[in-house]
């Protein structure tokens, strides 16, 4: 299976990490045009020595701290318009995933031609609250208003990331077993809301 990470921050980031570690045979595509700054240390994979390179090119470096050999293709690219992404794969090959932490770049991959049934979205959105939806479910929400809070500076940060991670890869797990989609809205105090 080919798996796609759009957005390497703070979710993206981590979670590409577990999966890797989960599913060592998969190949790996990581899609950000950001570099990484010291104040990306705290919520995201990274490390201290990493700051100022592009974060595609950083995973694999992570990697290779838990594992001998994987498949990984990082992709330093910006995506300023909706993209199409056809590597002659078939749609059961592959699993698209919307890490990306801002409404302009989710609507782009909102519009792409990519996947039909296997696109995954997880973030933030307004309230302090992140969504694990797939695309039959997936509404871009609106940004977080600027006038609050970074939700990775809030205290419990780590904390909140981490479970959306791994609740994520507990999803993912379920779909590439059993082909089972649920799509969930989940607080910052842990309340988990089905769709």
């Amino acid at each position: 299976m080919k798996i796609y990470v759009f957005g390497l921050g703070a979710i993206g980031s981590n979670l590409i990490v577990q999966l890797m570690k989960q599913y060592p045979d998969f190949e790996y595509f990581g899609i950000d045009y950001d570099k990484i700054e010291e104040k990306n240390i705290k919520t995201q994979a990274y490390f201290l020595e990493q700051v100022g390179m592009p974060k595609a090119y950083a995973i694999p470096i992570i990697a290779s701290r838990f594992l001998r050999k994987f498949k990984y293709n990082p992709q330093n690219i910006k995506i300023e318009k909706p993209i199409c992404i056809d590597y002659n794969i078939s749609d059961k090959d592959s699993l698209f995933i919307d890490c990306f932490d801002n409404a302009k770049s989710r609507k782009l991959l909102l519009g792409t031609q990519i996947g039909h049934g296997n696109v995954l979205h997880i973030g933030f959105s307004p309230f302090y609250s992140a969504e694990i939806m797939w695309q039959k479910d997936y509404d871009v929400p609106n940004d977080v208003d600027k006038r609050q809070n970074d939700i990775c500076s809030m205290p419990d940060a780590v904390s909140f990331i981490h479970f959306i991670v791994n609740y994520s890869v507990l999803n993912i797990s379920n779909y590439i077993n059993n082909g089972i989609q649920n799509s969930y809205i989940i607080t910052n105090k842990t309340n988990i809301i089905k769709l």
